[in-house]
């Protein structure tokens, strides 16, 4: 009975493990990075908030001397017109991707530092930001 524990235990995790891995929702990741656009700008307190996604926000940064920072939220400020920022080519990924009960996040990087979590579901779609601003 005591061999029976790490034969369950394995067998439940390969059974966790049949979705896409790791590899896939990195790749999905960066397909969703290089299409994101600006949704809306919000300035706040001398900074820019920029709120960045496709058709549904899913990424918020806050912008100082035209670099990135991570934004935790919640948003708010006067919004503004929208505008390109050069800094959007240089956003990458991290090597690695966190797998989650029901989610996958990447770590998206701006010259090496984090400025953000891009998150996407079991069936690698991308997750909006929770709560939506």
């Amino acid at each position: 009975m005591r061999r029976l524990g790490p034969v369950l235990l394995l067998l439940l995790g390969l059974a966790l493990g049949e979705g896409p891995g790791p590899e896939a929702a990195r790749a999905r990741c960066l397909e969703v990075l290089r299409g994101l656009e600006v949704l809306a700008l919000y300035r706040e307190d001398g900074t820019i908030l920029v709120l960045l996604g496709q058709e549904r926000p899913l990424l918020l940064l806050a912008v100082e001397r035209g670099r990135p920072f991570p934004h935790l939220g919640p948003l708010k400020g006067r919004p503004l017109p929208r505008r390109p920022f050069a800094f959007l080519k240089e956003l990458s990924l991290a090597r690695w991707v966190v797998a989650l009960p029901g989610e996958y996040r990447c770590f998206v990087l701006h010259r090496g530092r984090v400025v953000g979590v891009l998150r996407l579901g079991e069936d690698l779609s991308p997750l909006p930001l929770s709560p939506p601003p």
